[in-house]
């Protein structure tokens, strides 16, 4: 999962640069498409992984994610935010992904 995790962000960082060369109204609605479907996809892996969570809370005095987990979860977050970008600029709230 944590792999998929990877490649699903290496897809989305393609298609980011190619709507950044072709600025076009029907590309920025297809990385929108793209974007939700890979925030859901992460999300879901997010909330279904089944191997360790957690590290030992005794070594850092707090809760810490695994790596594989950790690498996931920030993915999640990630792709959640560019999402909510992508929604502003289609919207014309805010321009800040794409000038």
């Amino acid at each position: 999962m944590t792999l998929l995790a990877i490649v699903t962000d290496v897809i989305t960082a393609f298609t980011y640069f190619f709507q950044v060369r072709s600025g076009s109204m029907g590309v920025y609605a297809l990385g929108i498409v793209v974007q939700a479907v890979a925030t859901l996809l992460l999300l879901v892996w997010t909330f279904t992984y089944h191997r360790k969570k957690y590290r030992n809370p005794i070594i850092f005095g707090f809760f810490t994610a695994t790596f594989s987990y950790g690498i996931i979860l920030i993915s999640a977050v990630v792709n959640a935010l560019i999402l909510i970008l992508y929604v502003m600029n289609i919207m014309g709230i805010n321009n800040v992904i794409f000038r």
